[in-house]
Parts: structure tokens; C-alpha cells; sequence
């Protein structure tokens, strides 16, 4: 094949591309795209464990994020406020489509909505107790361990 035919053939497949990509929304399957649309019915989850590196973040259903704010919204209100803990485990941050935000730690969660903070108190640990085992499927089996040994470290 000659060389100019060569560049017509190949400008043609990035045209058809180019195309496809328009058509499509340009996001492949499992990209940003897919997430962004996954957040108008769900919740973002992370781990804060790590220093200087991001945490490890995964999505939640819509069933997941709706029973974890149930829970959150059905504790009773706290006066504690999170401790500062310094490195390793420092919780579990939620965040809902809505931007409402809530960060876990022990018996602690702060909840932020519409731009309000409150403090509430979770003796039974059962909200970072959820979180820790639905983050599981999403972590390394190592990590995990680590989170979890992090986790039962404080327990009564």
C-alpha cells in the first residue's frame, strides 16, 4: 500500500473514532463517565489509611448509600469531635450525590449537610462497622487486614 494511502486509511479510522467516541459520550465503559452517572443514585466510600497518597475510594449502590444515611441520620446526636490520630487508620469518609458528607471514626461521625455540621455518636460502632465490611470486595486483602486489625483495635 502506498504511503498516502496508508494516512487516508488511518485518518479515516481516527475520524470513525472520533465519531463513536461523540456518539458515545467519549468515556470508555468503566471510566469517569460511568462513575459520575453512578453518583446521581449512589455514594462515594474511602479509607483514609495512607499518608500523602489518596485514599482507597470505591462506589456504593443506591440501596448501600440509602441504608448507610438512614443509619447516620438515625444517631443520636454527639458532643465529641473527631480526634486528631495522626498517621495510619483515621476512618471512613461517605460522600453522598447531594454533597452531604460524613467521616467515621470509632464511635465518632460528623455529618455535613447543606453547608451544617453535626456531631453524632455511634456507641455501637455499627456505621464504621458497615463501612468496613462493605469495603472489603473493594480493597486489597492486605490492606484490608490492616484496616480491620486498625479498626478491632479499639473495640470494648
Amino acid at each position: 500500500m502506498k504511503r498516502s494511502q496508508r494516512g487516508v486509511w488511518v485518518a479515516a479510522g481516527l475520524g470513525l473514532l472520533g465519531a463513536w467516541a461523540c456518539a458515545t459520550g467519549g468515556a470508555p465503559a468503566d471510566g469517569p463517565g460511568v462513575e459520575e452517572k453512578s453518583m446521581a443514585s449512589a455514594a462515594r466510600a474511602s479509607v483514609d489509611v495512607f499518608s500523602g497518597r489518596e485514599p482507597p475510594t470505591w462506589m456504593l449502590s443506591g440501596e448501600e448509600a440509602r441504608a448507610l444515611r438512614e443509619a447516620v441520620d438515625a444517631l443520636p446526636e454527639g458532643t465529641r469531635p473527631l480526634p486528631d490520630v495522626g498517621l495510619g487508620y483515621r476512618g471512613f469518609t461517605v460522600t453522598w450525590a447531594d454533597g452531604a458528607r460524613a467521616t467515621v471514626y470509632r464511635d465518632v461521625v460528623e455529618f455535613v449537610s447543606d453547608g451544617r455540621a453535626q456531631l453524632r455518636e455511634d456507641t455501637a460502632r455499627a456505621v464504621e462497622e458497615r463501612l468496613l465490611l462493605g469495603s472489603r470486595p473493594h480493597l486489597d486483602p492486605e490492606l484490608f487486614t490492616v484496616v480491620a486489625s486498625q479498626v478491632q483495635a479499639a473495640q470494648p
